[in-house]
């Protein structure tokens, strides 16, 4: 007999995985739909949510923002019959200066809550007599605007974030979340 050869007489080995024969079939099959899923992910259909939950794992941010959202206060100026800007950093001085103030938070949180926003104009309302916002004289009500601008594509420079609450901002990036009715802010400043 030479050297590495299988003797005749000697039964034949082969590597089987574990399992019937079906389900080793059923797990190749089931393995390429969830490489697909990978790949394509499944529509959100009530029946396939766990199927979208455990393919879209692997894509880290699936629907990322491509723009940074920042809120602006204005208040109604009676003497001057126009919106100015509010400083809110008096109002809400734990982190006033960077994105975790308690202001920027807040108007993230309870921008869709009208009692939220209502609890938040009647405090600056009480409180604004006797607070520095950058506004001077009596007020009727506030605005709460959402700023949005693009984000910069990877790899530019991006300036450093400093919050300046009474520049003036292109109406264009703004979007009003509320604001006090004019019948109200005209009642507000006629007292």
């Amino acid at each position: 007999m030479q050297c590495g050869a299988i003797p005749a007489e000697a039964p034949e080995v082969v590597a089987r995985g574990p399992g019937p024969r079906w389900l080793r079939r059923a797990l190749v099959v089931l393995a390429a739909v969830y490489y697909i899923a990978l790949v394509k992910h499944p529509p959100q259909w009530r029946g396939l949510r766990v199927a979208g939950f455990f393919s879209e794992s692997t894509c880290l941010f699936p629907r990322a923002n491509v723009v940074a959202s920042d809120f602006r206060l204005s208040a109604w100026s009676c003497s001057d019959i126009r919106w100015r800007p509010l400083d809110p950093r008096a109002y809400f001085p734990i982190e006033a200066d960077d994105k975790e103030s308690r202001f920027q938070r807040f108007a993230y949180f309870y921008q869709k809550n009208r009692p939220g926003v209502r609890a938040l104009e009647a405090w600056i309302e009480e409180h604004h007599a006797t607070t520095e916002d950058g506004l001077v004289g009596a007020i009727g009500g506030i605005k709460l605007d959402r700023w949005t601008r693009p984000i910069p594509a990877p790899g530019s420079t991006i300036e450093r974030y400093v919050y300046r609450p009474l520049d003036i901002i292109p109406t264009n990036q703004l979007k009003p979340l509320y604001f006090t009715a004019g019948p109200e802010r005209r009642e507000r400043c006629a007292h």
